[in-house]
């Protein structure tokens, strides 16, 4: 009996790796996202509700489209971040999501710190990109979640070098998300 459990285990985990590889963890964040917006914040935890992007993230807009921008940046040595709020916010009365959540980890899985970027889809069919340097919830979770050595300049700085020869650039003022232009 003792055995089955973790062999059960294994074998759920298995199958929702399998469906994840198949329909992509970015859309099945996106379908969450819908989900969750769709329900009263009040019965919602602040943990899995949707929530802004903070505003100091922002990098500007890379001028490839969202499944170019999630391979290029694996290409870079990034992945994608399981852990993570989900991201969406309200553009022209539509809810945007994000369709990706990366992380680049320069001293491996267990590192002291990381790097955090977030995609979002344009109009134009670009992406929004969205960054962070913060200490790694792997090695340092209460310091991770109290955000101690949180920087979104870092972030970008950092991100802005690995794209160096990437059309990354800053976007029109008439087109930042509303939150932004104040």
């Amino acid at each position: 009996m003792m055995v089955r459990r973790p062999v059960y285990g294994l074998v759920v985990a298995a199958a929702v790796w399998t469906v994840m590889a198949r329909v992509g963890f970015s859309r099945l964040r996106v379908a969450a996202g819908r989900v969750v917006v769709a329900v009263p914040n009040r019965l919602v935890p602040r943990h899995a509700s949707v929530l802004p992007p903070p505003a100091a993230e922002y990098v500007g807009i890379w001028a490839v489209d969202p499944n170019s921008a999630r391979q290029r940046l694996e290409a870079c040595g990034f992945s994608q971040l399981f852990r993570a709020y989900l991201h969406g916010y309200e553009r022209d009365g539509q809810m945007v999501h994000e369709i990706g959540s990366y992380v680049y980890r320069p001293n491996g899985l267990f590192g002291h710190n990381q790097l955090h970027v977030r995609l979002f889809p344009t109009d134009e069919g670009h992406t929004e990109v969205w960054a962070h340097w913060e200490r790694n919830p792997n090695r340092t979770p209460l310091e991770h979640l109290n955000k101690i050595g949180y920087d979104p300049a870092e972030g970008a700085r950092r991100l802005t070098a690995m794209l160096a020869d990437e059309p990354l650039s800053e976007p029109d003022p008439e087109r930042l998300p509303p939150f932004l232009d104040d």
